[in-house]
C-alpha cells in the first residue's frame, strides 16, 4: 500500500478510543507510551494490503476499525465512537495487537469478509459464504466455502464456521504467511491472490449487473 493511500485509510477509518491504552494491560501500555501508537502499530501491519482493495474499502460507508482496551470483536450494523455513530465496525483489542496478534487482527479479516461479500449490508452472503460484489470477488468466495470442510484451519476457532476461517486466515497471512502456507497452502495462496494489486486491476472487478450484491457503494 502506497504511504498516500495508507494515510487516508488511518484518517478516515482507523481509530482510536479515548482510553484505549490506560485501561489495556501492563504490556500494552509498556509498548504503546502514547494514545496513537497502537493506531500507528495497526496501520503497519495493514500496510500489506492492496491499494486497490483499500480504495474499494473507502468507498464504502461504513467500515471502522477502532483501537480500544475491549475484547477484540466484529459489529456489524450501526456502532458509536465519541458520539458519533459508525457503521460496520471491527474493534482491535490494544492487549490483543501486543500479545496476541491474531485476535487482534480477525476482526478487520470479519470486516472485509463483509464488505467484500455484500458491501457491508444487512442482507446477503458475506465473501466466505460465496458472496462477493465483483465477478472475482465471487469466484473467490466460493473457492473459501470449497475449502472450509477440508479442515485445514489452522487452529480450532478457524475450523468453527467459513466467517472464522476466513477472517482468522486473514490475521494469519498478515501475522506469519508462511506458518499459514504450511497449516493450509490453499487458503495461503486464495489471499495471496486476493491481496495481489494485479487482481484489483482485473476486468473481473467491474461491477456486477445481475442484479445481485452490488448494489450500491460497492463500485
Amino acid at each position: 500500500m502506497s504511504s498516500r493511500t495508507l494515510e487516508r485509510l488511518k484518517m478516515d477509518r482507523l481509530h482510536v478510543a479515548p482510553r484505549a491504552v490506560e485501561l489495556s494491560s501492563a504490556a500494552a501500555q509498556r509498548c504503546y507510551p502514547q494514545l496513537w501508537a497502537p493506531l500507528q502499530d495497526l496501520a503497519s501491519r495493514l500496510r500489506a494490503l492492496p491499494d486497490g482493495l483499500i480504495r474499494f474499502w473507502l468507498k464504502q460507508p461504513g467500515g471502522h476499525v477502532v483501537v480500544t482496551h475491549l475484547a477484540s470483536y466484529y459489529e456489524p450494523g450501526e456502532g458509536q465512537l465519541k458520539n458519533t455513530s459508525i457503521r460496520n465496525v471491527a474493534y482491535v483489542s490494544a492487549s490483543d495487537l501486543t500479545e496476541n496478534p491474531i485476535e487482534g487482527l480477525a476482526p478487520v479479516g470479519c470486516l472485509l469478509d463483509h464488505l467484500l461479500g455484500n458491501a457491508g449490508e444487512e442482507e446477503g452472503a458475506w465473501l466466505s459464504e460465496g458472496g462477493g460484489v465483483r465477478q472475482a470477488l465471487r469466484e473467490l468466495g466460493l473457492q473459501v466455502v470449497d475449502l472450509f470442510p477440508l479442515g485445514y484451519g489452522f487452529d480450532e476457532a478457524a475450523c468453527a464456521d467459513t466467517r472464522s476461517y476466513f477472517a482468522r486466515s486473514f490475521a494469519l497471512y498478515l501475522q506469519d504467511r508462511r506458518r499459514l502456507n504450511v497449516a493450509d497452502p490453499l487458503i495461503e495462496r486464495l489471499f495471496r491472490t486476493l491481496l495481489a494489486e494485479a487482481f484489483w486491476r482485473s476486468k473481473d472487478m467491474k461491477p456486477l449487473v445481475d442484479g445481485g450484491q452490488s448494489a450500491g457503494p460497492a463500485t
